[in-house]
């Protein structure tokens, strides 16, 4: 089978199911890593070495099969290759820093495999799998570095008590859901899917790997990063749904990929992210729908969705643009389709509905829970807004705001509140998207080089997400091909997601409340946006356009690197 025949093979197999081979990925590399540098098994290393080895023979005989190489050369290759190879495993087994050798081992090996392949037919695919990759070793450096006791949200702590981790642990050792009023215990009202996972994910390797409980735990950000993955996977698709090619393509779809929203997400162990993923599931499913009315494409939405509410309720604000493109298609085609597509819709609601609100219903049968009940904060916490109007807070942009990329938080010392809350929604997503809550001075200083990048990324962040905004705006009301159901649909679920965002910093006046996690989707359509207009640009081939798009692309990769430079550095101070 010759180079041309291989690289077709592997293409086509992973465009087939690209979720189950990064699943399969994922959980290959599972038992190397468990979550975190420091369960790395000894004989791990040997494997890897193996592994390496083979990489370089094989790409030093390709050299030599293809002329590229003589024989003494291809010797002379191997040899020094090998004597390299062997030479950075000894530094890498008394690195104290071993996540910065994956990533960088990792993405070797991935452009190494970019270089054999026949990139003529596939430069597309195979430019897009290396953008993608590389993102996937920069979260497996952020997972590894990163506790799951580390910058998460509602975590608690591994025991019967509150909080996600509690709820997982709860499962776990009872092996039923909560036969007590949920309300009760903090966080035990989400509906279940992810924490059965979590708990059945520690169960299998605990007691069938025979992994101790610690190490169990902290893989759970195995799953945590194929869900991350998954998101990025959906977001090339609904990018490739839209025809984008070249540069129209590759800006979203590093936008996308080294956003630190999802590297941030990869490390979460609550259900954002799983929730997340099934979200944009939805979305591509009902583009394909869309593209082909049959009952096997609207069962994949209703499932999606079904699904993705019985991980967190909130993925159900997916539904009402769900609801807008069923209602586009059958006024559409109700004259020739209306019976079909009734019958369709009945099928969705027949899957969909219970799937999502089982577990309101039951609390509600149980304990006259609401179905959209929210465990609130109390008003006496130090994070408390509310003492501000609303109206105030949403147009407040003064300057002292914008001093620092991180978000602000009050606290007191020696009995006297010092330093603000972060209010202004706006500026908060601003600033939480690229950096989390935990994320702070307390890890990049002020007086260090890393602040200085953090300040740039922030600066370049928000310039991006204006183009994005201004984008989306621009391309639903220009004609853009044949996509104007598609337009509309993604817009109305970006509109669905801001107004419930802001509903939700007006309910619930805290500022943890203003983050960006319950909005990330808003990520994939603005890069979208930025890609069609990026494609109408390119098509004036004329001066002014050039520019637009070197600007465009330059502060794309600025923005991509300097993630990288931070997100590295990041993972290493979680070591400290």
């Amino acid at each position: 089978m010759n180079r041309e025949k291989i690289t077709e093979t592997i293409i086509k197999s992973i465009s087939a199911h690209p979720y189950l081979f990064t699943l399969g990925i994922c959980i290959m590399i599972n038992p190397f890593f468990l979550g975190a540098t420091d369960n790395i098994p000894p004989n791990a290393l040997w494997i890897e070495t193996l592994i390496i080895t083979a990489v370089i023979f094989l790409f030093g005989f390709h050299r030599y099969k293809t002329d590229n190489l003589t024989k003494s050369g291809f010797i002379i290759f191997t040899v020094s290759a090998l004597i390299a190879n062997f030479s950075a495993l000894s530094l890498y087994a008394s690195s104290y820093n071993k996540s910065l050798w994956h990533f960088t081992g990792g993405y070797i090996i991935l452009f190494i495999l970019y270089c054999l392949a026949d990139s003529k037919k596939y430069r597309t695919r195979l430019n897009s799998l290396l953008i993608i990759g590389t993102s996937f070793f920069l979260k497996l450096h952020y997972v590894l570095q990163t506790s799951v006791y580390n910058r998460q949200h509602d975590m608690g702590s591994f025991s019967d008590g509150p909080g996600h981790a509690g709820y997982i642990e709860y499962l776990l050792s009872n092996h039923h859901l909560a036969d007590f009023d949920v309300r009760d215990r903090w966080q035990f009202y989400h509906p279940p899917l992810h924490h059965v996972i979590s708990a059945l994910w520690i169960f299998i390797n605990e007691n069938i790997f025979l992994v101790g409980r610690d190490p169990a735990r902290e893989s759970l950000q195995t799953l945590t990063l194929f869900y991350s993955m998954c998101i990025i996977i959906s977001a090339y698709r609904i990018l490739r749904y839209f025809k984008l090619d070249g540069k129209a393509l590759y800006i979203p779809l590093i936008i996308i990929s080294f956003h630190p929203a999802f590297i941030l997400l990869s490390g979460s162990i609550n259900n954002d992210v799983l929730s997340v993923a099934f979200m944009l599931g939805a979305v591509i499913s009902t583009l394909k729908w869309y593209e082909n009315q049959t009952l096997k494409n609207i069962l994949k939405i209703a499932l999606c969705i079904g699904l993705g509410m019985m991980t967190k309720l909130s993925a159900a604000l997916v539904a009402p643009p769900v609801a807008v493109m069923f209602l586009i298609v059958f006024i559409k085609k109700i004259r020739t389709d209306g019976k079909k597509l009734f019958i369709q819709f009945c099928s969705f609601a027949i899957v969909c509905c219970p799937l999502g609100l089982w577990y309101g219903i039951r609390n509600y049968i149980k304990w006259k829970i609401p179905i959209t009940y929210v465990q609130e904060l109390s008003k006496g916490m130090l994070q408390y807004i509310g003492n501000k109007s609303f109206l105030s807070r949403i147009t407040d942009f003064s300057l002292k705001q914008f001093r620092s990329p991180f978000v602000q938080w009050a606290y007191e010392e020696n009995g006297e509140v010092k330093g603000y809350n972060e209010h202004n929604p706006l500026i908060a997503i601003l600033k939480n998207s690229l950096f989390e809550e935990g994320i702070n001075e307390s890890i990049l200083p002020k007086d260090s080089i890393m602040f200085k990048f953090s300040m740039v990324l922030f600066i370049i962040g928000t310039v991006i997400a204006l183009y994005a905004f201004i984008a989306m705006i621009v391309t639903l009301f220009r004609k853009y091909k044949k996509y104007g159901a598609e337009k509309i649909f993604l817009i109305v679920f970006y509109l669905t997601m801001m107004v419930n965002f802001y509903k939700m910093c007006y309910d619930y006046p805290f500022t943890c409340t203003m983050n960006f996690r319950y909005i990330t989707p808003t990520v994939i359509i603005g890069a979208l946006s930025v890609g069609m207009i990026s494609e109408k640009i390119i098509s004036h081939k004329n001066k002014t356009a050039q520019i637009i798009i070197n600007i465009t692309e330059i502060l794309t990769l600025i923005f991509a690197m300097l993630t990288i430079i931070i997100y590295l550095f990041v993972g290493c101070q979680s070591l400290q």
